[in-house]
């Protein structure tokens, strides 16, 4: 019985999505399939091209009729903690049980104001939906006490989202490392959605504080989102310093590639209700040091001083002043970029995630719920 096929699926957002989960599976799903294990991917959500409005329900008939088609042992979800992504794959789960399938649910964001609502009003459907899934996965420790806290006892994982291997294998860590000792001009990057609680804004203002100071410094602004307009309208504000802050909008790929091996420090002063964000991951791999914030699945891991700056506050004057001391000393960036760089090959690789979650598909009694 064991010796048999382990038969998969996923759903998750469409591949051509800007967003983590999607950077997570284009990375990581090609690895997962081998001879004990077939994985096939289901998209959903409305970036799958679906109508706004109906295709919360179309994708619960497409999910029915793959559970028919695939039959798969085991159904992996991965739902945030949000109201629209915890409504709707709770009824896959109860849908996957009505045909008595085994359940791995892969937490990737947490709301703090929605944890509140499922201790709460919500109980009872976490209850009759995600208490029957049979493992869970999830980004931080505090996540997973969370999960304790509401009757969960079935195994909890933590987990982490991950780096392209390919994304390492193109860097020279020594090329990183003779360019922070050598460059002019300190390059910071800010790679994510353009939200408020992620802290672009405080960030621009924290950079314009260190400009006024006679810093060396840069930053570089990928990404888009609801603040793009605002980004726009405050770096046009910044007088003699506009041009050494850049908007270059939405990146990937190559262009991606190229801005994490071109810059020097990665900052992300985010407040928002994060998993663990690849781009911090993705960072570190590309051998830089790294400013942020602990939340999340960052404050399990994330070592102050050896690995960046840990905030703690976004206020742009105390933010101003540890960047400022982070780059003021070229020789600790510089160790602390060979770090990183060590470090996200050690924990971060897309290979070792896909070996990770074949361990958990093989430990889930998957033939006895078949």
């Amino acid at each position: 019985m064991k010796n048999s096929r382990i038969r998969v699926l996923i759903t998750g957002p469409s591949l051509q999505d800007q967003g983590g989960v999607a950077n997570y599976y284009n990375a990581v799903y090609p690895r997962l399939t081998n001879e004990a294990i077939s994985v096939d991917y289901l998209e959903i959500g409305s970036t799958h091209g679906r109508g706004r409005v109906m295709h919360t329900i179309i994708d619960q008939v497409r999910f029915w009729r793959t559970l028919g088609r695939l039959d798969p042992h085991i159904v992996h979800l991965n739902p945030s903690l949000d109201l629209k992504s915890f409504l709707r794959d709770g009824v896959f789960i109860f849908l996957a049980k009505l045909r008595r399938r085994s359940i791995l649910v892969f937490f990737r964001g947490w709301q703090e104001p929605f944890e509140i609502m499922v201790t709460g009003r919500f109980r009872w459907f976490f209850k009759l939906t995600y208490a029957r899934a049979d493992c869970f996965v999830v980004l931080a420790k505090v996540f997973a006490e969370r999960l304790r806290d509401w009757g969960i006892t079935k195994p909890v994982h933590i987990g982490t989202t991950v780096v392209a291997d390919e994304l390492l294998n193109e860097l020279s860590i020594e090329k990183k490392v003779n360019s922070i000792l050598r460059a002019e001009n300190i390059r910071l990057v800010y790679l994510a959605r353009l939200e408020r609680q992620k802290g672009i804004m405080e960030l621009i203002a924290a950079v314009e504080i260190l400009l006024d100071r006679g810093v060396s410094l840069s930053l570089t602004i990928a990404g888009d989102g609801p603040l793009m307009s605002q980004v726009r309208r405050r770096v046009a504000t910044l007088g003699q310093h506009q041009d050494k802050v850049t908007v270059v909008g939405y990146v990937r790929g190559l262009m991606k590639a190229e801005i994490l091996r071109s810059h020097h420090v990665y900052c992300l002063p985010t407040q928002y209700g994060e998993g663990m964000p690849n781009s911090v991951l993705e960072a570190m791999g590309m051998g830089m040091p790294v400013v942020t914030c602990p939340v999340g699945g960052i404050a399990d891991f994330f070592q102050n001083h050896k690995m960046g700056a840990l905030l703690e506050t976004t206020e742009p004057n105390s933010m101003a002043n540890s960047i400022g001391s982070l780059i003021a000393n070229r020789d600790n960036l510089a160790t602390i970029a060979t770090y990183n760089h060590s470090y996200a090959r050690r924990h971060f690789l897309a290979s070792t995630a896909a070996e990770t979650l074949r361990a958990w598909y093989r430990n889930m009694d998957v033939f006895d719920e078949a």
